[in-house]
């Protein structure tokens, strides 16, 4: 098979959904800090402090989001060619790994899973999890993952493997 590279970190937030993700947290933001100002003012017609620790939380998820949807990061990639397997993906600590094909001994696929588990010669196993890449991605990345194993001629089993 030909190599195969996957450039994982090409959907990025276009600009006008980052500056719609700055504003809606901004403003969910100042309307929690607007109610909890109430509450501390006193005012009757206040409505209860959890709306305002409710909207606080919401608040810091979405400027979680907002930051890094805007931080710049490094090249995310899946690369599977005839000498090295090689990966570099992940949100928030991105794991990035290489293996020569000859430090393979075994390949083992598990039904109805996004994951292919890599039994090494020195008795090391490496699971690789692609859950978060999209399925269309991760179900040819899995493919050819089989496919270049079979022409190494490496042991490929297609079930969960036996500790």
């Amino acid at each position: 098979m030909e190599d195969l590279y996957y450039n994982l970190s090409k959907e990025e937030f276009s600009k006008g959904r980052k500056i719609l993700i700055w504003l809606f947290a901004s403003l969910i933001t100042i309307s929690g800090l607007w109610n909890l100002l109430l509450k501390i003012l006193g005012n009757k017609n206040y409505s209860g402090l959890t709306i305002s620790v409710i909207l606080l939380t919401i608040g810091a998820f979405l400027f979680f989001i907002a930051i890094l949807a805007t931080v710049k990061r490094k090249e995310h990639f899946f690369r599977v060619d005839n000498k090295v397997i090689a990966y570099r993906f992940g949100l928030i600590f991105p794991s990035s790994r290489s293996f020569n094909w000859e430090e393979v001994k075994s390949i083992y696929f598990p039904p109805h899973s996004k994951k292919a588990i890599l039994v090494m010669q020195n008795g090391n196993i490496i699971t690789i999890n692609l859950t978060w890449i999209e399925k269309n991605k991760s179900r040819l990345i899995i493919k050819h993952l089989y496919y270049t194993g079979q022409k190494k001629a490496k042991e490929i089993y297609r079930k969960n493997i036996k500790k």
